[in-house]
């Protein structure tokens, strides 16, 4: 039985081709395996293609969000995304470096979550982040940063207000 409020919103990234497929390709694969751990993939934005951020160095990254449902608690959650990552490639220890799979929740259910800096919930660096307000806006036009009360629209007005494009659809 799903609770009410069961919407977790995880974003998805690549920007290294695996051993299972190439990094666009992955993006639809991984669906398969977030069903399998108890996360049901119930809508996704379309994939969007970046430059690397923040150096813009490196392989172009391809991203989208999905929106899943799961009664798991939240660091059940990660923990399960961590094996998904796990599954596809091991994860450098370089922050920001390219990766093959990357996994990232960045709303759990509308709650504030902080333990311990191991999960902080909402991600605290998605409003920075075009590559993951746009994809979210397509699934989620309505939502609310629960910290700072600040709409996913106001969130990307700066971005057309100077005209960055950071992200396009594919």
């Amino acid at each position: 039985m799903i609770k009410k409020n069961s919407n977790v919103f995880i974003s998805i990234g690549s920007n290294l081709n695996g051993h299972m497929n190439t990094s666009k390709k992955i993006l639809d694969v991984v669906f398969n395996y977030l069903n399998s751990h108890d996360l049901r993939v119930i809508k996704a934005s379309k994939v969007y293609i970046s430059k690397p951020f923040p150096s813009g160095l490196g392989p172009m990254f391809y991203n989208r969000v999905v929106l899943i449902k799961s009664n798991l608690n939240p660091i059940e959650i990660l923990n399960r995304l961590k094996c998904i990552e796990k599954i596809f490639s091991k994860r450098s220890k370089v922050r920001n470096s390219p990766r093959v799979l990357d996994l990232d929740i960045l709303d759990c259910r509308g709650e504030i979550i902080n333990y311990n800096n191991y999960l902080n919930i909402p991600h605290p660096r998605m409003s920075n982040r075009h590559f993951i307000l746009k994809p979210l806006y397509d699934i989620c036009p309505t939502w609310v940063n629960p910290i700072t009360g600040k709409t996913i629209e106001s969130l990307l007005y700066k971005y057309k207000k100077s005209n960055i494009c950071v992200a396009k659809v594919i």
